[in-house]
């Protein structure tokens, strides 16, 4: 779970999809944040990253992954996580400076467009309505946040527009990756499974008389997760599930109720619904596989070198360490500007810098 998690946190993987998920959660932060004092943990050609705008992301971004993941995750790792947030909002800076740079324009139609999407999750107007007031957002901030977002994906689009991937190009990736396309043999079987030898002898002998369907004892006798879906467990190939349940369904002709199979999970009842036999596809069944994979490794290519030479070209500067919880005195808040409405500076008797140490250490 943890090799995942860190598989994730790589920002060139997540910029791809930035304007529909990072965006609007840090654009958002910004009025969030109107009336809290701010000091700038990052800075991006000017431009100021609030500490507001990183938690609203960061808390946005743990929030997909449950309790145990993130029990699970070492100081380090969290430090990462922190650090790889921080990273995300800054090349989103960046691709929106790039953006304003271009001139890129926005027509309001196409703003309206995804403000309807958005409806669409809503069961009434009001609701939405009532989600806005809720989270403090008006819909012109809303739609200031959308434009950002599309501005990010008009960069984004342009720079991957000119790849080309020939059947050359295909024909090769087929031909050094031959044996990662083989599938092994297969089966698709349903399951039904108790804690007691007699409740199993019980189903056998509803199944065999007919009494109901399959599926549907599943649905009410199994105490696996699958029964809601009738103890379908899809296709699996050998090696995915325990031996003795393994052997079993691997024995059954399709359509076919195997005895009773004891595991260390109870006791369990199969049906075969269909087997596929091992399969070496061709370069033609694969095509079209091959040339997503590519497609998506070219493109992160590309998003890659477009971070990388924006960031070469820009001037940013780090104003905290995660790891010893300070923030330098170097920033400036009042002297810059961001590029989104700008925040009110109150006077409060805790610091900003205190609120950061322990937020985060909350975190």
């Amino acid at each position: 779970m943890l090799r995942t998690l860190r598989k994730k946190m790589k920002p060139i993987l997540i910029i791809i999809i930035v304007f529909f998920g990072i965006s609007i959660f840090y654009g958002l932060g910004q009025y969030r944040s109107s009336q809290e004092r701010k000091l700038y943990i990052a800075e991006v050609n000017g431009v100021g990253i609030t500490y507001n705008q990183w938690q609203n992301t960061f808390l946005n971004a743990i929030s997909r992954y449950d309790d145990k993941t993130l029990s699970s995750m070492d100081q380090s790792l969290i430090n990462s996580f922190k650090k790889n947030i921080l990273e995300q909002i800054i090349n989103y800076e960046l691709l929106f400076q790039q953006a304003e740079k271009e001139k890129v324009k926005i027509s309001q139609s196409n703003i309206n467009l995804e403000i309807d999407k958005i409806k669409d999750n809503f069961s009434t107007p009001e609701e939405f309505n009532e989600v806005l007031k809720a989270n403090k957002i008006t819909l012109t901030q809303l739609k200031d946040d959308i434009k950002r977002q599309l501005m990010i994906k008009y960069i984004l689009e342009e720079a991957v527009s000119k790849i080309n991937i020939t059947d050359d190009n295909l024909i090769e990736y087929y031909n050094k990756n031959q044996e990662s396309f083989f599938e092994p043999e297969k089966v698709h079987a349903r399951h039904i499974l108790v804690e007691t030898e007699e409740e199993a002898k019980n189903i056998i002998y509803q199944l065999k008389e007919g009494i109901i369907d399959f599926a549907e004892l599943a649905k009410e006798k199994s105490i696996c997760p699958s029964a809601e879906k009738g103890g379908d467990l899809g296709f699996f190939a050998r090696g995915q599930m325990v031996k003795e349940f393994e052997d079993a369904a691997f024995s059954l002709k399709p359509g076919e109720i195997s005895e009773i199979v004891k595991t260390e999970f109870g006791y369990h009842i199969i049906k075969c619904e269909e087997k596929k036999e091992e399969h070496s596809p061709s370069f033609e069944e694969v095509k079209d596989q091959i040339n997503n994979t590519l497609s998506y490794q070219r493109e992160n290519e590309e998003t890659l070198a477009l971070i990388s030479k924006l960031k070469a070209e820009a001037n940013i500067v780090i104003n905290y360490d995660f790891e010893s919880e300070n923030i330098s005195n170097q920033s400036s808040p009042e002297d810059n500007q961001t590029s989104s409405p700008p925040e009110e500076i109150t006077s409060e008797e805790t610091t900003e810098t205190d609120e950061v140490k322990d937020t985060l250490k909350e975190n």
